[in-house]
């Protein structure tokens, strides 16, 4: 008799612990853009912290190793939002126009701080890799340089 009641409840517990354990596509969707989203912010945050460093390395002081410290974290931070979109773009919800959205904004953001990571790394690098080579962090109130037109034969 015991048995018989312990193989009803597994009988009737078991699809109701299966449905708990699958995702909805609609919960797939709102997850995977919850990740994207939260990375997001974590990116937003790298970026602005990277800003702040570069304008106290602007004011002439010795500040390039925050540079780079900050720009290490936003390296970091880039790397999890390619393996969030990675994520996302081969959930069973990627068809989904929620997921879609997400991504493509995702992508947009990624664009937007490889290009920040880029410009950072050719401030404190420069060109030759050295830092001994790299140009000065200049300060907001230097007057910009303009290069001559160049000259038509």
């Amino acid at each position: 008799m015991l048995l018989a009641i312990a193989a009803l409840l597994f009988a009737t517990l078991q699809p109701a612990l299966a449905a708990d354990l699958s995702v909805g596509p609609e919960e797939g969707a709102q997850a995977a853009c919850s990740e994207i989203k939260t990375v997001l912010r974590a990116l937003a945050s790298a970026e602005h912290d990277e800003a702040l460093a570069l304008d106290l390395a602007s004011g002439g002081g010795n500040s390039t190793a925050i540079v780079e410290a900050r720009l290490s974290v936003l390296l970091d931070r880039t790397q999890d939002l390619r393996l969030a979109l990675k994520h996302a773009r081969h959930s069973a919800a990627a068809r989904d126009p929620m997921v879609d959205q997400c991504v493509r904004m995702g992508f947009r953001a990624l664009a937007v701080s490889e290009k920040l990571s880029s410009d950072v790394e050719t401030v404190l690098f420069g060109e030759g890799d050295s830092v001994a080579q790299a140009p000065g962090l200049k300060s907001r109130s230097a007057a910009p340089r303009v290069s001559p037109p160049a000259q038509q034969p």
